[in-house]
């Protein structure tokens, strides 16, 4: 597998990446285009498309805070999920990355959910169960409350409240962090 960072949103490699993008998650858990053509451009985040065989197969996007990475999307292509690619998309992400990774999961009310939640840990993360929301993705979108899972072991409360607070404010853009009463 191949992890091309995307760059130019002018580029056909983009259309496609930004393709599974939409169509993988809910309005309310993603950005729009012009959201996504602005932040390709930031240092810190990372839009890739994977390939294999020089084949789209996937995308992961993720957040460079030093000390971990915060995996903020990951999907395979329509008609090529339940084959075995994203346990090998991910296997490939963490044998490059030997940082605590993050990633947000919705709480497991749905059988979706659960199923998502058993996933990720069968590839060794682990679901923190501290309240979290997932902030608004912009204008007319609604917070998401979920949980956030981590590789390769737990964290602390305290560890959970400085990592919280460096997403809400730096991947979502808040002045401060919202709490689990403030959904509403």
């Amino acid at each position: 597998m191949e992890f091309i960072k995307l760059e130019n949103s002018d580029l056909q490699e983009f259309k496609e990446a930004w393709e599974i993008y939409r169509s993988s998650f809910p309005d309310d858990e993603r950005r729009t285009l012009e959201l996504q053509r602005e932040l390709i451009k930031s240092k810190q985040y990372n839009f890739f498309m994977v390939t294999k065989d020089e084949v789209l197969v996937a995308i992961i996007s993720d957040w460079d805070f030093g000390d971990f990475l915060f995996v903020e999307h990951l999907a395979v292509k329509e008609g090529l999920r339940g084959k075995g690619i994203g346990i090998e998309l991910l296997k490939e992400y963490l044998s490059k990355n030997k940082r605590k990774i993050i990633l947000e999961v919705e709480r497991p009310e749905t059988e979706i959910a659960t199923k998502r939640i058993k996933f990720y840990e069968k590839i060794g993360f682990k679901l923190n169960d501290f309240d979290y929301i997932q902030p608004y993705y912009g204008k007319g979108k609604n917070p998401v409350p979920m949980f956030l899972m981590t590789y390769p072991k737990k964290i602390s409360e305290s560890e959970f409240s400085t990592i919280r607070e460096e997403l809400h404010i730096i991947v979502y853009g808040l002045e401060k962090p919202l709490l689990g009463d403030q959904i509403n």
